[in-house]
């Protein structure tokens, strides 16, 4: 979308708007229209005019259609399309949403009605897995902030975040039970999946939303070879198969997005583009609102108790990624069982029992639980640091990289674990190292060889 600035002085200006009309200036004469794109069309014709203000922004009329009339008119406000849409698609899975949908269904342009479009929003953010719901969340508090730039930034920065993320979950999810395949199975990979994943594991840049779409693709096709004899972690992605084909109304949604991003970049986006950003989010989501399916939950602390007559329990410490129904974020619970789970660990699982899960380490980790930190700190991989081969992961509740490097010659050959492992500084390297060595050895599993750090 591109626009002209404010002082290059159209002739007609929107003044304000209601439900029914337009007010606007008309060099210099107050006009009102009826609150209709052709009515607006129409008297820009008779004034020979191409161009319309409305607040700081000058529009062109050819880049104004009946999709993103409403948003600039203020008939929509941020998120009314994306919260209707979510929360028709997760009433499949979702009860709340059910009961939200029954109760609204003879109140018309309920979005539009902040009392009731609060608790749709309420139940998107809950609904959604982990850390997905509380971007969704964050996503829906940028939307009730003062018009101004920083909002438009913020507020298409967050979609394509969002976008990205869901993505990258479900990856890491794919990626992660190859893993744990055997090597029989691994041996199958075509060279295809093998170029695809190596620049996935060596690439220097965060991957484009083309490539991601490329990476979903060839793993998709992975999984969907019953010759291969392995199941995806999760099954909805079963009926994805011709949504996931190069020239889909999917594909092209990520190429929109995309092409969104290319214009955050440059600094050239405005209103229009966040009504954009929000119905593209609504579109992609038609393919992948699934995720409300899934709950995540970080590894925090294993403790074991076992008395005498008595069987063996393991103190399973965890923080439940994401938002509840009580408005709870990441909080932490115990399970005391007489089964254990991996020590280093964020698992994505299906329903409540996180007992039948995929675990996301090395590709998703809690940084505050490697490091004996209080809450959570959830980290995706993006890629690898140019100069030394360090893994960079983002941190996603500011979108700010963290490093992590392997300490060298850390344990010394000789240690002494008992001594060693007194130092909780210790115990934290060892921790980043683990990160550092199960990342590769993913990788080696998978690809074969060395990543050789002379040719980054």
């Amino acid at each position: 979308m591109s626009t002209s600035p404010a002082n290059s002085g159209p002739q007609v200006v929107i003044q304000s708007t209601s439900d029914e009309t337009i007010t606007l200036k008309v060099n210099g004469e107050v006009r009102q229209i009826r609150n209709q794109l052709d009515e607006l069309k129409a008297l820009l014709q008779e004034k020979n005019q191409q161009n319309v203000q409305y607040a700081d922004k000058i529009y062109n009329i050819g880049h104004i259609d009946q999709a993103n009339f409403g948003f600039i008119t203020g008939k929509k406000a941020f998120n009314e399309t994306l919260t209707k849409q979510l929360i028709e698609a997760l009433q499949t899975s979702s009860r709340p949403a059910q009961i939200f949908l029954e109760r609204v269904a003879t109140t018309p342009q309920w979005e539009t009605q902040v009392r009731i479009s609060d608790k749709a929003k309420e139940i998107i953010a809950y609904s959604f897995a982990g850390v997905i719901g509380i971007q969704l969340s964050k996503l829906m508090a940028i939307g009730k902030e003062d018009f101004s730039e920083t909002k438009q930034r913020k507020y298409i920065e967050k979609c394509l975040q969002i976008a990205k993320r869901s993505v990258d979950l479900i990856c890491f999810a794919l990626i992660s039970r190859m893993l744990d395949a055997k090597a029989e199975t691994v041996s199958r990979l075509s060279s295809d999946l093998k170029m695809v994943l190596q620049k996935r594991f060596d690439e220097a840049f965060e991957p484009t939303l083309e490539e991601q779409f490329r990476l979903l693709n060839v793993l998709h096709a992975f999984f969907g070879d019953q010759a291969n004899g392995l199941e995806a972690p999760m099954p909805e992605l079963n009926s994805l198969g011709q949504a996931l084909q190069q020239g889909s109304d999917l594909h092209l949604t990520f190429q929109n997005l995309q092409a969104l991003n290319g214009k955050l970049d440059k600094g050239q986006y405005d209103l229009l583009d966040c009504f954009e950003a929000e119905t593209q989010l609504a579109a992609f989501f038609k393919y992948f609102h699934f995720l409300a399916n899934y709950r995540m939950a970080s590894i925090k602390h294993i403790g074991y108790q076992h008395t005498r007559k008595e069987d063996p329990r393991y103190l399973i410490r965890y923080a439940a990624l994401g938002i509840d129904s009580k408005a709870n974020i990441d909080a932490e619970k115990i399970n005391y069982s007489v089964d254990t789970v991996q020590t280093e660990a964020v698992l994505l699982y299906r329903g409540d029992n996180y007992r039948d899960n995929v675990n996301l380490f090395p590709f998703v980790v809690d940084y505050n639980a490697l490091s004996f930190e209080q809450g959570s700190k959830i980290c995706f991989y993006r890629s690898q640091a140019i100069a030394d081969g360090n893994l960079e992961y983002l941190f996603l509740e500011d979108n700010s990289i963290l490093s992590i490097e392997k300490k060298k010659d850390f344990p010394p050959p000789d240690a002494d674990f008992n001594d060693l492992l007194i130092s909780a500084d210790n115990r934290k390297a060892l921790n980043l190292n683990s990160v550092v060595n199960q990342f590769r050895g993913a990788r080696t599993y998978l690809l074969g060889g060395e990543l050789n750090f002379d040719d980054l």
